[in-house]
């Protein structure tokens, strides 16, 4: 792993913090779990894998809009429509290299009243009307992990595009780079070669956050590019999955032989202002995050449901504060909903 260290001054001295984080013997910043726990308790509609309707190769994302929801299957370079109930609705784009095509489109955002696509296989940024029509596509920098869309800044795409920067900037004129990564964040210079693979999500605030996924902190920049904030996840959690990564990396050969990590799979903001987080650590599946109050609370899969562990596997899209859509653990290619209820820390 790459070595740094942050200091806890250095975090309490950037703007826009409004609350006390959590610190910890590791003199950083934290967000501190609240005791809420947000639980899965029942299941709804389903998407069988082997339905004839529509078979996935890859279920890549998953974008909640206002009537349903958009799948990226990335095997197949297509978006396919579900309504709510995840009966098929359309199918838009095919695989290939022309216009309204796709080689592994891997994630979606919303791009004003578009859908951005993210094609990692391309290298290219797709937008689709709300009917899944292709609209137009623009070429992204670097290996691209993640964009997203800001209302004034245009296209953020998260990769390897600037050695200092999280982000490139997408313009008429070029690519510029944005969100400059700490100083103590930075990777070791002379420590092996890895992939980036973090995530981006822009806020209803217009803030821009970026999961950095070596370090499983949340750094966060206004619209100028000025740092805001730099919160670590939970330290508890942080530490298992740090150390357990540790341990997967020295069973395939050291650093030397892996090129990257990911411990998130997804980030998006929910309607409340909060981040939710897909991450797994025992029976917790995701976390919400509130970066004003530095406050987390988990989504879990309930206790006393032990034949509902895989969704640990699951990759999980909210739908609203009470309802998920999410995959059907390892087979990863059916879908199914499930509501979503906040239970008594107490209780």
């Amino acid at each position: 792993m790459r070595s740094v260290a942050l200091g806890l001054a250095s975090v309490l001295g950037l703007s826009g913090c409004n609350g006390d984080p959590g610190g910890g013997d590791d003199g950083r910043a934290h967000f501190v779990e609240t005791g809420q726990i947000y639980e899965i308790r029942s299941l709804g509609a389903h998407l069988d894998q082997f339905d004839e309707r529509v078979s996935f190769g890859s279920l890549a994302d998953i974008l909640v809009t206002p009537s349903g929801y958009f799948v990226a299957d990335g095997l197949n370079g297509r978006i396919v429509l579900l309504d709510r109930s995840l009966n098929p609705v359309r199918i838009s784009g095919r695989d290939g290299d022309g216009p309204g095509e796709y080689r592994f489109p891997s994630r979606m955002d919303y791009a004003g009243e578009q859908i951005l696509v993210v094609d990692v296989g391309a290298g290219r940024a797709s937008y689709l009307s709300p009917d899944g029509d292709f609209v137009r596509s623009q070429l992204m920098p670097g290996n691209a992990s993640d964009a997203a869309v800001h209302p004034d800044l245009g296209l953020l795409v998260a990769g390897d595009a600037f050695v200092d920067h999280y982000l490139a900037r997408v313009t008429a004129r070029g690519n510029v780079a944005f969100g400059r990564i700490p100083d103590e964040l930075r990777p070791d210079p002379e420590g092996p070669f890895q992939l980036r693979t973090d995530l981006v999500t822009v806020s209803d605030d217009g803030l821009i956050h970026v999961l950095d996924q070596d370090q499983l902190a949340l750094v966060s920049f206004d619209a100028e590019g000025t740092l805001v904030s730099v919160l670590f996840l939970p330290k508890e959690m942080r530490d298992l999955r740090l150390r357990t990564n540790r341990e997967t990396i020295e069973a395939f050969g050291g650093p030397e032989r892996v090129l990257g990590t990911q411990f998130v799979s997804s980030l998006r903001p929910l309607e409340d202002g909060r981040l939710f987080a897909r991450i797994t650590s025992e029976n917790t599946i995701g976390l919400f995050l509130d970066v004003e109050r530095y406050e987390a609370a988990r989504l879990a899969v309930p206790a006393e449901r032990e034949d509902w562990l895989w969704m640990l596997s699951s990759a999980v899209y909210l739908d609203g504060m009470n309802r998920a859509v999410l995959t059907e653990g390892l087979k990863a290619a059916g879908l199914l909903t499930a509501n979503i209820e906040l239970t008594d820390p107490g209780g």
